[in-house]
């Protein structure tokens, strides 16, 4: 075995008690989605889309496959999960008792219903009540009804046992996870995905690069997680610009249908991966999104572009594990032999940072921050919020987190 690959660690492999069922494949929703309803009894469902799809094709072949169920409908502009737009969902519900909730959308959408969910079970309608419940949470006493997710991008909030609400007033970004949030059942279908557009696709596609490789770099070598991992950034940089295009055409559904596998294959979950000298890393990448995405309001897909390769060069330059890492992933992706066409991932040797920026460039994403409205004397401020978030109360190691954080944006701006 290759001297790079002799150090793998043992481990513990948990199974949560999250995603009962994942069904992927041309045509899913429509075969399945009644199946899906019968199994958890639900005779009234709430639909949550965005307003984009509203009325859209899949909005109608879920329709069309639930006659004899009642579907009522909720359309809503839920970027980021703003908490007015909670709140005013929830108030559009108030009384009501559906039997199950069908997110159809982006991580936004999804996000939303599970926060819907969540304080619906509690009784919870009014923003202070949620912002309030958010900041100090407390463990649910009631299980809320079930969600299917029909993920329309590659963001992976399907998957996650958690969900984020924004408060723009103050800027910030309050979290739950709760097992009890996740999805019951997920619907990983090609025609889903006819109606979102080009780049928020490829952009989302980028943001599930970030989540398979900077966990990858980050985290101890382990047979398992690695495999998934490397599995999962494979497809996507082979296949991410094969699935743009006519949607009647074959190769792309199939492009499409391996590339929403890949988002799954990023996090495993509901199966969790814990190496036995597990050491705690800051994830700069998925962290700074946080402080962009509440300060500016940019959509978490083209914080992946503008942020994931400076935040992988800067591991690279600042910690020799890491840079091994880094190496490891390129090196193993430049020989992937688990690609169904049996085609290289690319023609000639890069890094895996140049294939990531290859990608964004070629799909005429932004790389730069400044591309994305960010102002550079905008940067020092998410740096030091950055480190004190992230610091546990050290002014030390909040220096130091700060430090990293304003080096990343600076190079990503």
């Amino acid at each position: 075995m290759d001297d790079q690959f002799n150090q793998f660690e043992g481990g513990t492999v948990q199974f949560l008690q999250t995603v009962s069922t994942i069904s992927f494949g041309v045509g899913v929703v429509r075969r399945s989605i009644g199946e899906t309803l019968e199994q958890i009894g639900a005779d009234t469902v709430l639909l949550l889309t965005p307003r984009s799809i509203r009325a859209g094709n899949i909005v109608g072949i879920i329709k069309d496959a639930l006659k004899g169920v009642t579907v009522d409908q909720i359309s809503v502009s839920a970027e980021h999960v703003p908490v007015e737009v909670l709140a005013d969902v929830l108030s559009q519900i108030d009384g009501g008792k559906p039997d199950c909730v069908i997110a159809v959308g982006g991580s936004s959408t999804i996000d939303l219903a599970k926060g819907v969910r969540v304080f619906h079970s509690l009784g919870i309608r009014e923003v202070d009540q949620i912002l309030g419940f958010l900041r100090s949470p407390t463990g649910l006493d009631e299980a809320p009804i079930p969600q299917i997710s029909i993920p329309t991008t590659l963001s992976g909030s399907e998957y996650t046992r958690s969900f984020s609400v924004l408060d723009f007033n103050n800027q910030e970004k309050l979290s739950l996870t709760e097992t009890l949030c996740s999805s019951r059942s997920i619907l990983y279908d090609p025609i889903a995905t006819r109606e979102t557009p080009d780049q928020l696709w490829i952009s989302s596609g980028i943001m599930a690069l970030n989540h398979a490789v900077e966990v990858f770099v980050t985290s101890p070598p382990n047979l398992i997680a690695d495999s998934m991992k490397l599995s999962s950034a494979a497809y996507l940089l082979r296949y991410l610009l094969d699935s743009i295009g006519s949607s009647d055409l074959p190769e792309v559904n199939y492009a499409r249908e391996l590339c929403q596998t890949a988002c799954w294959m990023a996090d495993h979950s509901p199966m969790r991966v814990r190496t036995s000298n597990t050491r705690p890393s800051i994830l700069y990448s998925h962290s700074l999104a946080y402080q962009i995405a509440a300060r500016y309001r940019v959509p978490y897909g083209l914080i992946a572009c503008t942020t994931l390769p400076s935040c992988l060069r800067n591991y690279s330059e600042n910690d020799e594990i890491f840079r091994m890492r880094i190496a490891n992933i390129s090196y193993a992706l430049s020989n992937y032999s688990g690609d169904l066409s049996n085609k290289g991932i690319c023609d000639e040797s890069k890094d895996l940072i140049e294939m990531i920026e290859d990608i964004i460039i070629q799909s005429g994403l932004p790389l730069r921050l400044r591309d994305v409205g960010i102002p550079r004397d905008g940067l020092g401020p998410m740096a030091e919020d950055f480190g004190i978030q992230n610091s546990g109360g050290s002014e030390d190691y909040a220096r130091k987190l700060t430090f990293n954080a304003s080096k990343i944006l600076e190079t990503a701006w």
